[in-house]
């Protein structure tokens, strides 16, 4: 049996096959990767999806048979969860080994990385190195220094076990909402992929602090980028534009707001999102539209906590403002 790949959820693709040979070139094809492979036991299939959450890709491989591979960079940051099986890679000098329930970043972005998986299914997320950078307030373009990995696995279990939460939660209630619905959900489900992954990784995407940076923060500065936010806050807009809207670095930025407004840029955002939000609940029809549809309008996506901000903000819960419109 062989099934050719076809679309799935949210631009993903979805594909099978029980033909050992037509899952090699798919693989080859599809990573460019150099690749050896066993024969698996007859019967058995080579099955592969791919759903994408603005530029982070999510993936699920799934192959009983064992297998080599050597590859090129990747110029993106990769982790991977195995579900069952065991795998083997090789980045530089570093060689790790992971098996059911493990978590590691695939290689160092920038170097190419070598493998073996036996019996495999594993659970992969590809984020950008920018939006990474981004997250954590690196300066756009900055090219001299690539983003490395101290150690290839979380900080901790505790850390481990949140990237796999994040992840199941992304995959089941953001990429179940229907293609091109909720942009502004989608790139916040995104930013948080990329945020919980610098959170679990010791990486050295942090830069150190600028005189530059620290000079930049005044009032003006400020200014600027809260008028660019309320100029258009149904943008799919991050730190990064916000920045560069204000004419500074996004770590200058982040302090400027924190030293004038006790609050950061994306919080800032979120709550202008907010207030628009709750002006659309005043305004809407019970009869036609719905509180989850408007938080996802304005890229809140988890509706406990849209409830939560809403209910500080506001004194009382979306519902009751939507059935009072």
């Amino acid at each position: 049996m062989h099934q050719q790949p076809h679309a799935g959820p949210s631009g993903g693709h979805n594909f099978r096959t029980t033909e050992v040979d037509v899952a090699r070139d798919w693989l080859k094809a599809a990573y460019g990767t150099r690749l050896r492979m066993k024969t698996p036991a007859p019967r058995s299939s080579f099955r592969y999806t791919r759903t994408n959450a603005g530029p982070v890709s999510l993936s699920t491989l799934s192959l009983p048979t064992e297998y080599a591979y050597a590859t090129d960079p990747l110029g993106a940051v990769a982790v991977t969860h195995v579900v069952r099986g065991r795998m083997a890679r090789e980045c530089a000098d570093d060689v790790t080994e992971a098996g059911p329930g493990d978590v590691l970043a695939i290689s160092q972005p920038h170097l190419p990385y070598a493998g073996r998986v036996y019996s495999a299914e594993l659970r992969a997320v590809t984020v950008p190195i920018a939006l990474v950078e981004e997250l954590a307030g690196r300066p756009p373009g900055q090219t001299a220094r690539p983003l490395r990995f101290s150690r290839f696995t979380p900080v901790s279990k505790a850390m481990a076990g949140q990237w796999k939460r994040t992840v199941d939660y992304v995959e089941e209630s953001v990429l179940a909402l229907p293609a091109g619905s909720a942009p502004l959900v989608v790139d916040a489900a995104a930013r948080m992929l990329a945020a919980t992954l610098l959170a679990a990784f010791p990486t050295d995407a942090h830069p150190d602090p600028l005189l530059a940076d620290t000079r930049d923060a005044t009032p003006e500065t400020v200014r600027r980028a809260v008028a660019f936010i309320e100029s258009q806050p149904a943008a799919e807009i991050g730190l990064a534009d916000m920045a560069a809207a204000a004419g500074v670095t996004p770590r200058a930025l982040q302090y400027a707001f924190r030293s004038h407004l006790g609050t950061t840029p994306t919080a800032y955002l979120r709550r202008v999102r907010l207030a628009l939000a709750h002006a659309d609940l005043v305004a809407a029809d019970p009869a036609r539209d719905t509180v989850t549809d408007i938080a996802n309008r304005w890229g809140f996506h988890h509706q406990g906590r849209f409830s939560a901000a809403y209910r500080k903000a506001y004194g009382t819960v979306p519902r009751r403002t939507l059935a009072g419109s």
